[in-house]
């Protein structure tokens, strides 16, 4: 996380920014009010992310909101998918949004900070795991020590996303496909209604480029077979919480004496078939209860943006 500017005086409108390749959200916040709005997310080009792109994008949202009536902020925080990995210039970022916005001062973040800012409130000691098509912890000592855990994509890590939920269902489906054991047979059912039939979806799905959501696409369907009292489908949902479970613990740096834990994504949307076996794995390691989010991470850009924050993760 990086800030650039002078610290605005207290008061001063601000917005938060959430960029991902869903969409652009932007919301200003001003002393008794606050406004909110959407545009395009992010385009993963041959040369990465595109930051004048971005700066563009967020300036298109907020010329709308101030033509509603919004004030002009005077801070910026912003929070961004693939910032230290696919962004052109992760620095020039601060002076395209200065251009593009006129603000005095820029804080700049990973979406997966500002994901844990919102979700604790403010940077305070503690970790959250973020999942959703793929999956993330972020922990903070709240003095300047970071830790990051998994984030590594569908291939290499994941574990517990979403991707990671639909491939271990679909793997059960193909098992109940070809007779073997641990297969399920209502996964596969799923798995057809879905896709097709199973011989012709290693080739639509292995080119594809979107094949992470692809595979993640199959996980409210797995949802509904644990539901429906499939236990194939249960177990799969157990080591999904079970896997976030050590991400979120293994988030949290050495010397944090009693951690803030939180969790924050839209996997979550499960409910307990997720929920319980994070926190019953959490509770058999010892580690405080798992606390409900008290935000998301367009919340964590506004509290960025607000605070002025300027310590974090280097990486």
């Amino acid at each position: 996380m990086s800030g650039s500017g002078q610290r605005r005086p207290d008061g001063t409108p601000v917005a938060g920014v959430d960029v991902g390749g869903g969409g652009c959200r932007v919301r200003v916040a001003w002393p008794g009010g606050s406004a909110e709005g959407a545009g395009e997310g992010v385009r993963v080009r041959g040369a990465g992310i595109d930051v004048d792109e971005v700066a563009a994008a967020v300036a298109a949202v907020l010329g709308r909101l101030r033509a509603q009536g919004a004030p002009a902020p005077g801070a910026v925080g912003l929070g961004m998918t693939g910032l230290l990995t696919l962004a052109d210039r992760p620095g020039g970022l601060h002076a395209a949004l200065r251009e593009r916005l006129g603000v005095a001062r820029t804080v700049v973040a990973p979406d997966a900070v500002t994901a844990l800012v919102g979700a604790l409130g403010g940077l305070v000691p503690g970790a959250v795991v973020a999942a959703g098509t793929g999956a993330i912890a972020l922990g903070t000592d709240g003095r300047g020590a970071w830790r990051r855990v998994d984030g590594w994509g569908h291939l290499l890590g994941d574990d517990g996303a979403g991707s990671w939920v639909g491939q271990a269902g679909l793997r059960a489906a193909f098992r109940a496909h070809d007779g073997r054991p641990r297969g399920s047979a209502r996964l596969l059912e799923l798995a057809r209604a879905r896709y097709g039939a199973p011989e012709d979806l290693p080739r639509a799905l292995y080119p594809a480029p979107d094949r992470a959501a692809r595979l993640a696409a199959f996980a409210p369907d797995v949802a509904l077979a644990a539901r429906e009292g499939d236990p194939v489908a249960a177990a799969v949902w157990r080591g999904a919480g079970e896997r976030l479970a050590e991400a979120l613990l293994a988030a949290v740096p050495p010397g944090v004496p009693d951690p803030a834990l939180s969790r924050t994504g839209g996997l979550f949307a499960a409910g307990g078939l997720l929920l319980e076996p994070l926190a019953a794995a959490l509770a058999a390691a010892g580690a405080p209860p798992l606390r409900a989010p008290r935000g998301g991470p367009l919340d964590g850009a506004v509290l960025l943006a607000r605070d002025g924050a300027e310590a974090g993760p280097a990486a």
